[in-house]
């Protein structure tokens, strides 16, 4: 009995260690991506579990674009048209995966110099 608890504790330890805890821990943990003055934060919609966001402040000197990138099982994957903003501005990108999907399974914010 020692043994088989030993093996399920360990187990466990890698399902954690590997994050498997299932898409919407990876997609809701998806958290804040800073790179280069441009701060954003994703997440997924509290109204549609199959929408996701991105939220973008660019405090670089310059224009940038940015969009939401939607990991969706069991179907393919989308992204937001690209926003572009101004030196000090903010906005929001949404993108939404298929009804046929299982979900979303990861969120990120990319951008680039408008």
């Amino acid at each position: 009995m020692r043994k088989s608890l030993s093996l399920l504790a360990v187990a466990a330890g890698a399902v954690a260690t590997l994050g498997l805890a299932g898409p919407a821990a990876v997609a809701q943990d998806a958290g804040d991506v800073q790179a280069q003055d441009v701060n954003c934060s994703t997440g997924i919609s509290e109204s549609d579990d199959l929408e996701g966001y991105a939220l973008c402040d660019n405090n670089t000197a310059g224009p940038i674009e940015f969009r939401v990138n939607l990991v969706c099982g069991w179907a393919a994957d989308v992204s937001s048209e690209w926003v572009r903003l101004e030196p000090g501005a903010g906005a929001q990108a949404v993108a939404a995966c298929p009804s046929l999907s299982t979900g979303i399974g990861e969120i990120s914010a990319e951008h680039r110099p408008a």
